[in-house]
């Protein structure tokens, strides 16, 4: 497979597949075992990945957030728990959904999945992007199930670094570029309001689908690292853990 199509295949599903556990059931039990609803626990785990870093930095490198509000959110989860245990338990959350819902994939999917996943992280330079490096810089997970659903995170990470980098390098604000994606379905998830709202010129929407070829193009750049069986098998391990998010299958 060619690291174009490799690219394009891979954004969609794993945009979803990697985010799925932020606000599961599995995320809000481990949040209310430390006292954090389910919000604030995403702030924490995601957030604590970078390590200890000020919270107004946090704040800066979540981007897509209308500014200061991870900031508060961090703050707030920091106050409730220690980062340490918040990062644990946000990991095991993810293992715990990884164990609700990818059980009917075949394992074979799922190792060359994480086999071609590491090469390609291996391949990567560090300190380009900080969320993925802070997930890099945490156990990859033994358990075949859980290592797989630990890259589809961190391979969603690295799309969204890639994808930072193609608005900032384009100059839109992150306001606009949340107003412009998906028909704005994150607009209000990320804090922005009525007031942040731009117009939605020919010129602007044309920058903005501009970003997403950008975006595109980086990724398969860094695609090259790898063999064509190796992104083949990405393609195949992200559709098949997309697809069990419609129809999950415990693991026995």
């Amino acid at each position: 497979m060619d690291t174009t199509t490799c690219a394009q295949h891979l954004a969609d599903p794993l945009g979803t597949v990697g985010m799925s556990f932020y606000f599961s059931p599995q995320a809000v039990e481990r949040g209310q075992g430390i006292e954090l609803d389910v919000v604030t626990f995403y702030a924490a785990g995601r957030g604590g990945v970078l390590g200890d870093l000020d919270a107004v930095e946090v704040d800066r490198i979540f981007y897509f957030f209308r500014e200061g509000l991870v900031a508060t959110m961090v703050e707030k989860a920091r106050a409730g728990a220690p980062r340490e245990q918040a990062v644990a338990e946000h990991l095991g959350a993810a293992n715990d959904f990884a164990e609700a819902t990818f059980g009917g994939i075949d394992p074979a999917v799922l190792d060359a999945f994480s086999a071609a996943a590491a090469a390609l992280a291996g391949s990567l330079e560090r300190g380009r992007w900080p969320l993925v490096d802070g997930y890099l810089d945490q156990p990859v997970p033994t358990d075949p199930v859980h290592a797989a659903y630990y890259w589809a995170i961190v391979l969603r990470e690295l799309r969204g670094g890639v994808h930072t980098d193609a608005v900032l390098a384009e100059g839109i604000t992150a306001a606009a570029s949340c107003q412009l994606d998906r028909g704005g379905a994150y607009f209000g998830l990320h804090g922005y309001q009525d007031a942040d709202r731009v117009e939605e010129t020919p010129e602007l929407i044309a920058r903005r689908e501009a970003v997403e070829v950008d975006t595109t193009v980086r990724m398969a750049t860094l695609l090259e690292a790898l063999t064509d069986a190796q992104r083949q098998a990405l393609v195949d391990g992200a559709a098949a853990m997309h697809g069990a998010l419609a129809a999950p299958v415990p693991v026995a």
